[in-house]
């Protein structure tokens, strides 16, 4: 049994790329709120998370590619976007150090879409964690929730690749129709409040990231036009040998 302080507990468990601020934002927002309420919160994929809301095990699962089963609500919280980043400024396109993230058979029609000729990778693995780990020591690219990159591009640790494919990568609340819990409703607020902020946001950091672009790309549409080019051939030369903004 629970101590006398506290009246309910609840179970979460989400992807550990949910985790990466999210989830424990809404920890906070519970606690702000309901600070006597226990919260038990785990990690895991979906193969298990979905077992255990399915025996019961589990209140509130977070996940990206949730499957559909009588007696669970399958509940769109927000889009993730999934960008290229590299440990290195000038990359342009996955490279021989590239590491493949598995998020999921959505993600890999689209990626094998975007890049019909690139090789098997070298390095692959499961969870976007174990991406940014293997960028950071040993150098390399991966895609990753641009949610997740933002902290490591803005302290100059990875760099995002310019005019690379982004794709929509949606995460989901998964709960009981039916459940006993006194608290899951409340718990459901917080994260659809936390959801809105981040659609926000995210639409936020679109803007700023478009804009930046558009001014790139200005910046060297004006650079072309006083260099009075006429063939394509001399345009992409020219668009080569164009100084960075820093040594213009």
């Amino acid at each position: 049994g629970l101590p006398e302080r506290y009246r309910a507990s609840i179970r979460i468990g989400g992807r550990i790329a949910l985790w990466e601020g999210f989830l424990p934002q809404w920890i906070g927002w519970m606690r702000g709120r309901a600070s006597d309420i226990v919260i038990r919160s785990e990690i895991g994929f979906e193969e298990d998370l979905m077992r255990r809301l399915i025996e019961g095990s589990l209140d509130i699962g977070l996940m990206y590619t949730p499957t559909h089963s009588p007696g669970l609500i399958v509940e769109h919280l927000f889009d993730e976007t999934l960008v290229l980043v590299s440990s290195r400024p000038d990359d342009k396109a996955p490279g021989a150090d590239y590491i493949y993230v598995e998020w999921g058979p959505g993600f890999y029609a689209q990626h094998a879409q975007s890049y019909p000729d690139l090789e098997g990778p070298a390095q692959i693995v499961n969870i976007g964690w174990l991406g940014i780990q293997l960028a950071l020591t040993n150098g390399g690219s991966c895609f990753l929730p641009a949610r997740m990159a933002a902290p490591f591009i803005a302290a100059g640790r990875l760099y995002r690749v310019a005019a690379s494919p982004e794709y929509v990568h949606s995460a989901y609340v998964v709960y009981q129709r039916t459940t006993d819990s006194p608290v899951l409703e409340q718990a459901l607020q917080g994260l659809r409040e936390l959801a809105g902020l981040e659609r926000e946001r995210a639409a936020r950091e679109c803007e700023r990231y478009g804009a930046s672009m558009d001014n790139e790309y200005n910046r060297s549409m004006g650079d072309i036009a006083r260099l009075g080019i006429d063939t394509a051939e001399e345009c992409a030369a020219a668009i080569r040998a164009l100084p960075d903004e820093g040594e213009v």
